[in-house]
């Protein structure tokens, strides 16, 4: 099995499109963050997927580098870590039961 992409968060600006017959609008920019799988990048984009699968991937987004204002990795296949097989914390503590007969349960004791 190849190795898992990097996971990647990027903060980049959308254009803003619409149609139709409108009142004067004043122009604006959409303020986008996108995560996921970092597939691929060239000089030009970055191609980023919430679902990858071996080979394959679904859902890809492509980014024009020109439009990005931020960009972080948030895991790689060295920074995720494994379960050392404990058992998770209790949460809570559990409910005393106390049983009632029928007859004190609907008043006729």
């Amino acid at each position: 099995m190849e190795a898992t992409p990097v996971i990647i968060q990027v903060k980049w600006i959308d254009a803003v499109a619409d149609s139709g017959w409108e009142e004067k609008t004043k122009a604006e920019i959409h303020h986008c963050i996108t995560v996921g799988f970092l597939i691929d990048e060239t000089d030009e984009a970055l191609c980023i997927a919430s679902t990858w699968s071996h080979n394959q991937t679904n859902a890809r987004i492509h980014i024009p580098k020109a439009w990005i204002k931020d960009r972080k990795v948030l895991a790689s296949e060295n920074t995720i870590s494994e379960s050392k097989g404990k058992k998770p914390a209790k949460m809570g503590r559990k409910r005393a039961t106390k049983k009632v007969s029928a007859t004190k349960r609907i008043g006729l004791a």
